[in-house]
């Protein structure tokens, strides 16, 4: 037909997560990928074992439709992705109620601190229900290797409390998790 365009405002094309819940998964592959500068092969490879994994638990449809929560991911991570892929899993903030933005942000910062081979796995609430990755973190922003394309989070946009007005991006500290290929004890 002519004139006729599929990809028009009116009918914008779906891309991850705009139709499933799987941000997670992908926040899982994404560090992986980031943390290891793994080829599109190995990439493949680990998203297919997490859905197998998923699939012989009778989970996929679950994460598909719902999403992965904060203890499933840790499972994920430990049974599936394992010490193989991404050796040193911590969860600074588990169990901590609400730190301060401020004192959260700066861990973070601490934690990547320009080393290779680190990334941090951001639960995130408020304008977005969504798991992201963190690339880099300055004073003002959070850059992010995002399934869902988001680029930043600006810092005057994030609280770790209540979203309010222009503070709309409600972080989440006791669903992050900081990964890196540094020897320690694991999930914790």
């Amino acid at each position: 037909m002519r004139g006729y365009s599929r990809s028009t405002p009116e009918f914008p094309p779906f891309q991850q997560g705009g139709l499933d819940s799987l941000c997670g998964l992908y926040s899982i592959v994404n560090a992986e990928r980031y943390i290891n500068h793994s080829s599109d092969q190995e990439t493949q490879q680990l998203f297919n074992d997490l859905i197998h994994y998923l699939s012989r638990r009778g989970l996929l449809s679950k994460f598909l439709i719902g999403g992965i929560m904060h203890k499933e991911m840790l499972v994920v991570l430990d049974k599936v992705v394992g010490k193989k892929r991404i050796s040193n899993v911590q969860i600074p903030w588990r169990g901590v109620t609400n730190p301060d933005l401020t004192t959260f942000w700066r861990s973070m910062q601490a934690f990547l601190d320009g080393s290779p081979g680190r990334a941090i796995i951001l639960g995130l609430n408020g304008y977005h229900d969504h798991w992201t990755v963190i690339e880099s973190i300055t004073n003002g922003s959070i850059q992010l290797y995002d399934s869902a394309l988001i680029k930043r989070l600006p810092r005057s946009a994030c609280t770790t409390m209540y979203p309010s007005g222009k503070r709309q991006h409600v972080l989440l500290p006791a669903q992050t998790y900081f990964l890196s290929n540094e020897p320690n004890e694991g999930v914790g």
